[in-house]
């Protein structure tokens, strides 16, 4: 949870006493009144959460950035998909927002015209109520795209705190709920916490089927899923999830998250490694994409398996995936990935 900013207080509210009736209580009170003044001294956890409040002060939230392509974004920039999982450029994602705000628009005053026409005075109810309506759902929109920001610049503690004060609400949708267990899911796995994002993940996965299942999130979120099993070393049932899932990818986007989970599971269990020509399919487009650190460590890892191994081919991979990790914690994403990376390090920097 994020940690409150503390700031320190001139000091501690004196006790209220009664006056004194003698000399002797009179000498008395004036020594613990003189004890009540005195700089009292702050706790340990007082102060260092004042200490954790100068170290890091309150910042803003990043901007938003939208790559055009999904070759260009890197673990910081996000990307706009449609309902197929196919990245589309950031201009497309502003008309939708303008025909999402016109049509919200529209219906607000044709409605506000038509209920007044029928009920009158009353008939201004409807503009209050729809217009609040729509307003916080936006609001909330907005606030988890502001963690999601936040978790991508690994301010994971703000992102955590704003996301379950906005599971507080009440009468919060399916939908804001599941993407706010879903990115809770998120920052679970950058943390490391692999049990905590398991949950949450499962969390969203059935508030997503329910409400929302020709989402992109939903099968994204599944593939987190897989993911999380594997890193808590239930790599059978890992697979079994994964085998669960019907339907083919055709976006680029969910393609990449599929050729990713499908390797993990592959990597963790031991595996053989896919065929040839479809590895070198992956491999080829993982080269292409600036954030694609783990497609790339897991290609590299099959050049080292099956029947003809290809260790140059494995470590130039890896020394790609090295150079485009851009501080991505990957030790924490799939810790047992990392582990290889840098047990392998050494030999494919020697091959260079």
């Amino acid at each position: 949870m994020a940690k409150a900013n503390v700031s320190p207080s001139p000091g501690q509210p004196l006790a209220e006493r009664e006056p004194a009736s003698t000399t002797r209580e009179s000498s008395a009170a004036e020594t613990d009144a003189s004890l009540a003044l005195a700089p009292q001294r702050m706790s340990a956890e007082l102060l260092q959460a004042v200490d954790l409040a100068i170290e890091r002060p309150a910042r803003e939230v990043p901007t938003m950035q939208l790559a055009r392509t999904l070759e260009e974004a890197g673990p910081r920039t996000f990307v706009y998909i449609d309902s197929q999982g196919r990245v589309r450029p950031p201009t497309q994602y502003r008309m939708m927002q303008a025909a999402s705000y016109a049509m919200l628009t529209t219906i607000l005053v044709g409605g506000s015209v038509l209920y007044t026409y029928l009920w009158g005075v009353m008939g201004l109810l409807f503009p209050l109520v729809f217009g609040s309506l729509v307003g916080r759902n936006l609001l909330v929109t907005r606030r988890i795209n502001q963690a999601a920001l936040l978790s991508s610049h690994d301010r994971l503690d703000e992102a955590e705190a704003l996301l379950r004060r906005l599971l507080k609400r009440r009468m919060l949708g399916r939908r804001l709920r599941a993407l706010c267990h879903h990115n809770l899911g998120a920052v679970a796995t950058r943390r490391g916490e692999h049990a905590e994002a398991l949950l949450q993940l499962r969390s969203a996965i059935g508030l997503y089927q329910e409400s929302w299942r020709k989402s992109p999130h939903l099968r994204s979120c599944q593939y987190g899923e897989v993911i999380a099993l594997c890193n808590l070393g239930r790599v059978d049932e890992a697979r079994e999830r994964l085998q669960a899932m019907t339907g083919t990818e055709q976006g680029d986007y969910l393609l990449l998250k599929y050729w990713t989970t499908e390797l993990y599971v592959r990597f963790c269990a031991g595996d053989e490694p896919p065929p040839p020509s479809e590895l070198w399919d992956r491999a080829e487009r993982a080269l292409k994409i600036t954030a694609s650190s783990a497609l790339l460590a897991l290609c590299a890892w099959a050049y080292t398996r099956g029947r003809t191994p290809d260790h140059d081919m494995a470590w130039h991979l890896l020394r790609e995936s090295l150079d485009r990790l851009d501080n991505e914690p990957l030790g924490r994403i799939m810790p047992p990935l990392w582990k290889w990376m840098v047990e392998n390090r050494s030999a494919a920097e020697s091959a260079a």
